[in-house]
């Protein structure tokens, strides 16, 4: 996987946790008698900020546009993807 094909994956499940978020965030207005949704939405809030620190975190260490369509060390992969 290429950095930039790992940055896109990244982004794409930061911005998939945020809308669930948003959403939860919703629900717990519209369904204020339900006690789990608190917590729910706090776990997609917490779940959004870590795919933020990896996808600034694997920014920060592609230097150049020329790094982004090199391969991704395995380790990398793995740590950002979890």
């Amino acid at each position: 996987m290429t950095y930039q094909e790992l940055l896109q994956t990244i982004a794409d499940r930061a911005a998939t946790n945020y809308t669930a978020y948003l959403q939860s965030k919703i629900d717990a207005v519209a369904n204020a008698d339900d006690a789990l949704l608190p917590q729910k939405t706090e776990q997609y809030r917490d779940s959004y900020e870590r795919m933020e620190k990896k996808f600034i975190a694997v920014l920060a260490s592609v230097k150049s546009e020329s790094l982004l369509a090199e391969n991704a060390p395995e380790e990398v992969v793995d740590d950002a993807t979890k």
